[in-house]
């Protein structure tokens, strides 16, 4: 298992088009994928579950990946949470 907090960079943090590209991004996927905010934890490839979380920019998220593909999911995640010119761009 591999857990790693990072923060939110996306101007706007997580609205709808962005969470579903997270999820698009974290059901490529084999390992189990969670993100944890405060007290809440949600599957990561669960549309509903992440638009839950109410993700903000500069909100600090504790990702959790366990399988396979443990740490490619987490470097792709990071990837795309820190990543304010991709949020932008769309």
């Amino acid at each position: 298992m591999v857990k790693k907090s990072m923060t939110v960079k996306l101007k706007g943090g997580l609205e709808a088009r962005p969470i579903a590209e997270l999820v698009q991004v974290a059901s490529k996927y084999d390992s189990r994928i969670y993100i944890e905010l405060g007290t809440k934890r949600v599957n990561a490839k669960s549309i509903m579950g992440m638009m839950s979380l109410e993700l903000d920019n500069g909100d600090e998220m504790t990702v959790s990946a366990d399988g396979s593909d443990e740490q490619a999911a987490i470097d792709e995640i990071e990837q795309f949470v820190t990543a304010p010119e991709v949020a932008a761009e769309k």
